[in-house]
């Protein structure tokens, strides 16, 4: 007879021990595949991440100084324009002081002054000698009209030698 057809008593004890065996490499096959990674993976993580901050860092801070320097090239060309603005209005003001016509409506208008007329304009002439003496040479004339013209031309001396 062959074993095939001999029939032989179920051992309980067997199928429980098989039973535990196969429970056992299952719970081991998931301890394998949970296991921590090694320190080794550990670290190279770590690295990937500190390398990553590291750049997300640098990223930000240049950014801020972009912004930084925008901020201070708006300020500046604020102030450019508002300089322009001012230079504008002081010549505007400029040539409006140096207007003949406005100059003649704010002294008649203002300081109250009129147009001379023609009995309260006098004419002087005077004569320029070319003397280097220190002596005058016009103590010896006795002409009243010249006296006059000696007297004139001796202030115009003082006031030139004087600098004024």
């Amino acid at each position: 007879m062959s074993t095939i057809s001999e029939k032989r008593p179920i051992d309980y004890r067997d199928m429980e021990r098989y039973y535990r065996m196969k429970e056992e490499t299952m719970l081991n096959s998931k301890k394998k595949k949970c296991q921590a990674p090694t320190s080794s993976i550990q670290i190279k993580y770590f690295l990937y991440v500190a390398i990553i901050f590291i750049l997300s860092l640098g990223m930000i801070f240049n950014y801020a100084t972009i912004t930084q320097r925008k901020m201070e090239i708006n300020d500046l060309k604020k102030d450019i324009t508002l300089i322009e603005k001012q230079k504008e209005d002081i010549i505007i003001a400029l040539e409006t002081i140096k207007n003949s016509n406005i100059i003649e409506e704010n002294a008649m208008n203002f300081l109250g002054m009129d147009y001379a007329l023609s009995t309260q304009n006098h004419f002087l002439s005077i004569s320029y000698q070319t003397n280097t003496e220190d002596e005058f040479a016009y103590t010896k004339k006795q002409d009243k009209n010249e006296l006059l013209n000696g007297i004139i031309e001796r202030t115009f001396l003082i006031f030139a030698k004087e600098g004024i």
